[in-house]
């Protein structure tokens, strides 16, 4: 990056994956820590002191009157993106928001709204696509005609707050929409339909899916499998893998998608993996679009979109029916412009 411009942020939600930003952004030359905000302002102290935050506050209101700050990482409950997104907009900061956007479509339509309202420079922390093999198996593979992919982990406990069916939603939601917004981002065309099966097979006491298989058509006929759950991860693929083919090539994805096989002509290509950045992947391209300007790297809209196809695979599960996605109330969600 060539610019020397500092450019100061804050983080909002002081909990694990808070940390995984704030300990790229406390390092990187062009960007300054500036603030740290939490509910619980301990914490937020705790961070301040940790990563060498400028302040630390447990008012979020003091995030968005401070004209210093010009980007504002959110790494909340999932239930809280769309009030904390319309706030940053408001205030005229550019937005960095944890997946997945919202858990349901109206708060999803809130905060795109928002957003486009504001003028700002949002991006979704959808950090697969950035995967340096995640866009090698793009680049060998343009136009694919079947997928099939996972991303299943170890149980989640009942009590834990993602599994809770309004701060988090559950598995399916919380963590499905990664492999789900990474198989829309390797095709070219939009997905048309979805169909699904599973339910609540492991959390009683919660009223969530936790497990699932789906299937998506695309408007070019292509389709995918996904099968996404909290029933263990599977010792060879690991949590998440995907496989593609186009009737003369295909790939491998795996390794939590940092490694990649090609097959062309029959011949296999094992190509060099790499390790895992955590937060850098998807920070370093959100950091240069608003240095530059634009344009953002994980569009508001695209992610809206993402999250929609899930709710849509909910709804299959919950009716038995196929959902057609380009009939209301999903139409909306799939344009991308």
């Amino acid at each position: 990056m060539t610019s020397s411009r500092v450019l100061r942020v804050a983080l909002v939600g002081c909990g694990s994956y808070g940390a995984e930003h704030a300990k790229f952004l406390s390092r990187h030359r062009a960007v300054r820590l500036h603030a740290v905000a939490d509910l619980d302002p301990a914490r937020a102290e705790a961070f301040k002191a940790q990563y060498g935050a400028g302040y630390a506050t447990g008012d979020v209101g003091r995030i968005w009157a401070d004209p210093a700050i010009e980007a504002v990482w959110v790494c909340t409950q999932h239930h809280t993106h769309a009030p904390l997104a319309e706030a940053a907009a408001a205030a005229g900061k550019h937005l960095f928001l944890e997946k997945p956007l919202a858990l349901t479509l109206a708060d999803c339509d809130r905060i795109v709204a928002a957003v486009e309202r504001g003028g700002i420079i949002a991006a979704a922390g959808f950090k697969l696509r950035f995967f340096p093999a995640v866009v090698a198996a793009q680049a060998f593979l343009k136009q694919p005609t079947l997928t099939t992919a996972h991303v299943i982990d170890d149980h989640w406990p009942s009590e834990f707050w993602a599994n809770d069916p309004v701060q988090g939603g559950g598995n399916v939601l919380s963590q499905g929409c990664h492999i789900v917004d990474t198989v829309l981002h390797l095709h070219p065309t939009g997905p048309v339909r979805v169909y699904a099966a599973g339910g609540n097979r492991h959390h009683p006491t919660r009223d969530i899916v936790d497990t699932t298989a789906i299937t998506l058509t695309f408007a070019d006929g292509a389709v995918a499998s996904l099968a996404v759950g909290d029933v263990g991860v599977p010792p060879f693929s690991s949590k998440f893998a995907l496989q593609q083919s186009d009737g003369q090539r295909s790939l491998s994805l795996y390794n939590r998608l940092n490694s990649l096989m090609t097959r062309e002509d029959k011949r296999v290509t094992e190509h060099p993996a790499h390790p895992e950045e955590g937060a850098a992947v998807i920070d370093e391209p959100f950091i240069h679009a608003v240095l530059r300007g634009g344009p953002s790297p994980c569009s508001i809209r695209s992610a809206r979109r993402t999250s929609a196809v899930v709710l849509a695979a909910i709804e299959s599960i919950r009716t038995g029916r196929v959902v057609d996605l380009t009939a209301p109330p999903y139409d909306a969600a799939m344009r991308l412009a």
